[in-house]
């Protein structure tokens, strides 16, 4: 057995325990389609290779996790494995988006300026030229980062409301549009955000603690939407859905756009 092959088996055995309590032969077995000696082995390694890990019970027949548990891999790798649901999106892009992911995303690398039809919901449908900069995900829906000339400024474009595409390989992009300046993608800035000191009842937990984001100044206004911060000066936004307020407002209200950041301004 080679040392990676190895390393796999022994990371399994210290994952089953961490994040489920026990772990036996078969469980080793099963998962590797291997004999009972060899899942024996393996327990006995991992036992000499970390010796107060693991703690055998004799009625279940299994090996479980000890109070001076210490993990020896990295088990924030494992995470992804953990079954979590997720509750569904309206507006992932899907299967039959993915020629106009690949169009937009050979624009980007390319840095192509690219001619769309965009139904805006306040203006209706329109012909736009763009220099695409970068895809952004918010969670509730995905987005384009690009210049638009018709705006004369970078902006955000709503995916699925992209209709048409096609590529302008022959136009020239002015040092203006490129998306290197994009000040406020290429902009990272520090949200502090803390508990709510009128809606969060009980902060025994969370009375102290703040939540340092780090995240591009472009989408700062949606990640303060979705998670409800008030972002008001005096924290006057009273419903309970507010949990958190932005403790250095004012030096993020000088980095970036809080227009959809809640209560901002009132």
């Amino acid at each position: 057995m080679n040392k990676k092959n190895q390393n796999e088996k022994l990371e399994f055995i210290e994952l089953l325990a961490y994040f489920h309590g026990t772990v036996n032969r078969e469980d080793i077995m099963n998962k590797f389609c291997i004999s009972a000696a060899s899942a024996t082995n393996l327990l006995s390694q991992y036992n000499k290779m970390v010796p107060n890990n693991l703690d055998y019970n004799v009625n279940l027949k299994s090996y479980e996790i000890s109070k001076n548990f210490k993990p020896s891999f990295n088990v924030r790798m494992f995470l992804e494995r953990i079954p979590v649901y997720t509750i569904p999106t309206l507006n992932k892009p899907i299967d039959d988006e993915i020629d106009k992911i690949a169009v937009i995303s050979r624009a980007i690398h390319r840095i192509h300026i690219l001619k769309i039809t965009y139904n805006s919901i306040s203006s209706g449908s329109s012909i736009r030229e763009i220099v695409p900069v970068a895809f952004a995900n918010t969670q509730l829906r995905w987005h384009l980062r690009a210049y638009d000339r018709k705006r004369q400024q970078y902006a955000d474009f709503v995916f699925r409301r992209i209709l048409k595409i096609k590529t302008m390989k022959n136009s020239l992009i002015k040092e203006y549009e490129h998306p290197n300046n994009d000040k406020q993608w290429h902009l990272f800035i520090n949200l502090k955000l803390k508990a709510h000191p009128r809606n969060v009842t009980d902060t025994y937990i969370m009375k102290n603690k703040i939540y340092d984001i780090r995240i591009r100044s472009a989408m700062a206004g949606y990640f303060l939407q979705l998670w409800n911060v008030d972002c008001s000066h005096d924290a006057i936004l009273k419903e309970k859905k507010y949990q958190y307020i932005l403790e250095n407002i004012n030096e993020v209200s000088k980095l970036t756009d809080l227009t959809l950041a809640p209560g901002y301004g009132e």
